[in-house]
């Protein structure tokens, strides 16, 4: 044999031994991200930011724009990113839980909002006159935005082509959510949950970054 015929074979060679390797337990790694993987992982990083700004310079100007907007809106898209890599497995249940979350974090808002108001008037939440349309607004974010989260958790951590730790991560968020903006909130615990769930979600969103940066063990297609 030529030389040519030893490099052809080497190369054969090379790329079935390759295959063989990404196609261990009937998956393989998809090295490509796709755009909706980028945008999640940068949405995140735009989140995790937000929430340590939050803690840093808890009373700075822009601690409304970072509550009412800029957090809200990366966490959405974050939840966005999340809903495209698992409906690819199941699809019907990435949808029962992507529209909870997106409706819990526009009521969350709403809540934010008049929380907000309030403070800038000089009142309590409990003392303005908004307070009925407060106390709705936190039953509907209790009722949708911990369910969502449980729901997509399941499915991270249930769907094989997916790396589960951060299901398993998202599951104290669960109980932290519901325990903080229930309404069996003990009032002398109410800031330090507050506090203790924007840490966790700092983290939380830059954990999300990683995994939306790392590759997908896809199935493979004959």
């Amino acid at each position: 044999m030529d030389r040519f015929t030893f490099a052809n074979l080497r190369r054969i060679r090379a790329r079935t031994l390759g295959g063989y390797l990404d196609d261990v337990g009937g998956y393989r790694i998809e090295p490509d991200r796709t755009r909706s993987d980028l945008i999640g992982c940068i949405a995140s990083i735009v989140a995790g930011l937000a929430f340590l700004t939050h803690l840093l310079f808890p009373t700075s100007g822009a601690r409304v724009y970072l509550i009412l907007f800029v957090d809200p809106i990366a966490r959405m898209i974050g939840y966005w990113a999340i809903y495209q890599r698992l409906a690819g497995a199941k699809p019907r249940w990435a949808e029962l839980g992507f529209y909870p979350l997106i409706l819990g974090t526009v009521l969350l808002i709403g809540q934010d909002a008049l929380r907000e108001s309030a403070r800038i008037n000089l009142q309590t939440l409990s003392d303005s006159p908004t307070n009925s349309l407060a106390v709705l607004l936190q039953l509907l974010v209790i009722l949708t935005l911990p369910f969502g989260l449980a729901i997509y958790a399941w499915l991270i951590t249930t769907t094989p082509p997916f790396r589960r730790w951060l299901g398993f991560m998202i599951i104290p968020q669960v109980v932290l959510v519901f325990i903080t903006l229930g309404p069996f909130a003990h009032p002398s615990l109410g800031d330090r949950l507050s506090r203790l769930l924007i840490i966790y979600a700092m983290i939380l969103s830059f954990a999300k970054a990683i995994w939306m940066y790392s590759p997908v063990r896809r199935p493979k297609v004959r």
